[in-house]
């Protein structure tokens, strides 16, 4: 199904939209941009025996697996000063490009690659570069992010993810 330049556009700008509200904290407005059945997922893809495919299937075990109100208690601990792992709060800036939009049935699906630099202390500083798979809902004017699944070029992480990727 070809892309139309319109809905290439919405895309983007709702993607850089949500990288602008993390970036500067804004996690209850960034919550608004999810549906209320929200998946967020970071299955595990790596493998030691690379004859076998990694790609993941529903079931598999992931890294990351929240749902709306695990990120609503996440957003919560990073307002209320009590995600220690975040004692100074990082810097972070998200980077989104390759954005692809495809029309599926029950929305759009967005394709993106991503950089997020995080800077903890003066000498912490880190990088997490992947992609993203979203599935958005539409609804008049609102887009909200109703699936995402989140793929590292890492092998192995950086750190531990404390922030939003």
């Amino acid at each position: 199904m070809a892309e139309s330049s319109d809905l290439h556009r919405q895309a983007e700008l709702f993607l850089y939209r949500e990288a602008k509200l993390l970036d500067e904290g804004y996690f209850n407005d960034w919550l608004d941009l999810l549906t209320d059945d929200v998946k967020f997922r970071t299955p595990i893809t790596e493998s030691r025996d690379q004859s076998i495919d990694t790609t993941p299937l529903p079931g598999d075990w992931s890294i990351v697996e929240e749902d709306k109100r695990f990120l609503a208690q996440r957003c919560e601990r990073l307002a209320g000063n009590f995600a220690h792992s975040e004692q100074p709060r990082s810097r972070t800036r998200r980077f989104v490009s390759n954005v692809l939009a495809t029309p599926c049935t029950d929305g759009v699906l967005v394709e993106s690659n991503f950089i997020v630099f995080q800077s903890r202390t003066n000498d912490s500083e880190t990088f997490f570069v992947g992609s993203r798979k979203d599935r958005i809902t539409i609804n008049g004017d609102e887009w909200k992010i109703a699936e995402r699944t989140v793929s590292f070029a890492h092998r192995i992480l950086p750190r531990a993810i404390s922030i939003f990727i």
